[in-house]
């Protein structure tokens, strides 16, 4: 079992601590570390170092051998710096897997997620790439729908599948991108056995490279390029050609019609997953009940506060405040955010205005 761990994305709805050239990946979101810190100490529990692969991008290397320092820099995937989605950079870590392990499976991990308990993550990594072996379908993770998820998909499960293992693992029967609007979502879920898609791919890497020929035939013939001038003069700079030339698209443009035609199962998660998206999911791990809760990180007062993600990177710089609630109050060496929490969304209009006045610095 080898393992792919993505680390190359930009978390720009966590800004102003994920950054252009430091996203959130290396910053400390939650708690004290990074999360590809803890995701790389929880993964080398159970996992040798050399059986780790890091997919990263080039500007991000640095972050990467400091703060993952235990694997080696030559199971390091480079993708070059250029803005694509996820599919041609999978498609990258795939090819180069497919040349140096193609007879082992691979399990995909995205490394701005939170799993927990680790044991129980780490078990079914295990378990996963047994029932590959022993069917050779696309297996992808899945969470049982309770409520809508706007910016999720969903996969309708078919009838179980009989593992050895103590997973609970199913066909699936039909890939359902995420829907319009949230009465439709809610349908969905009520009216369907349908569970929340969660990535978690295992499967092998030479199945994904033909995967990708029959859906992303364009995708596929730029991976064959690269792999022509992999480990020759002019590697760098002939693959960031190929790379820049393709397509922008997130790998379900393949996998989606892996799972909608049958070949694929779904391993409903044994664990807590928590994708490290936005404020309000950090809020959300951290507080349960009604959400009148504050979560304070840093040094604070608060006053008649409720329901407020208090975060400072200024351990001593003291953060008061007073009748509110509902806010986002994220303070960094060179940015104060202040938003409510049902409006995290205009992030991106911050964002596009600091781009619009040239203070890219900030970003």
């Amino acid at each position: 079992m080898k393992i792919i761990v993505t680390a190359g994305g930009q978390g720009t709805k966590l800004w102003p601590y994920s950054r252009e050239d430091k996203p959130k990946q290396f910053q400390p979101i939650v708690g004290g570390v990074s999360l590809c810190t803890e995701t790389i100490n929880t993964l080398l529990k159970k996992f040798e170092p050399e059986d780790i692969f890091i997919s990263t991008k080039r500007k991000f290397i640095k972050y990467i051998s400091e703060q993952s320092p235990q694997i080696p820099l030559r199971n390091y995937i480079i993708e070059p710096d250029t803005l694509k989605d996820t599919g041609p950079g999978h498609g990258l870590a795939f090819l180069r897997l497919s040349m140096l392990a193609p007879e082992e499976p691979f399990f995909l991990v995205q490394v701005d997620c939170i799993r927990k308990p680790e044991e129980a993550f780490l078990q079914m990594i295990v378990d996963a790439g047994k029932v590959v072996a022993r069917d050779k379908k696309l297996l992808t993770g899945g969470i049982k729908a309770t409520e809508p998820n706007m910016g999720a998909d969903y996969l309708k499960l078919g009838e179980q599948v009989r593992s050895s293992t103590d997973q609970e693992v199913y066909k699936v029967d039909k890939f359902i991108y995420r829907g319009s609007s949230y009465k439709q979502t809610k349908e969905l879920i009520e009216s369907f056995h349908v569970v929340t898609h969660s990535n978690h791919y295992c499967w092998y890497p030479e199945l994904m490279l033909e995967a990708y020929e029959r859906y992303q035939p364009e995708w596929h013939k730029a991976l064959l390029k690269m792999r022509d001038v992999y480990d020759k003069p002019g590697e760098d700079a002939a693959i960031s050609e190929i790379f820049d030339a393709m397509a922008k698209g997130p790998t379900e443009e393949v996998t989606k019609h892996v799972l909608d035609n049958g070949d694929g199962h779904v391993v409903l998660l044994p664990f807590r997953w928590t994708d490290v998206g936005t404020w309000g999911s950090v809020y959300d791990y951290f507080v349960d009940g009604d959400g009148s809760e504050n979560y304070v990180d840093g040094k604070a007062t608060t006053v008649d506060v409720s329901g407020t993600l208090i975060k400072t990177s200024n351990p001593d710089k003291l953060v008061a405040i007073a009748g509110v609630e509902d806010l986002v109050v994220i303070d960094t060496d060179d940015v104060l955010l202040i938003i409510p929490k049902h409006k995290i969304e205009k992030i991106k209009d911050i964002q596009k205005a600091l781009r619009e006045k040239g203070k890219q610095s900030y970003l």
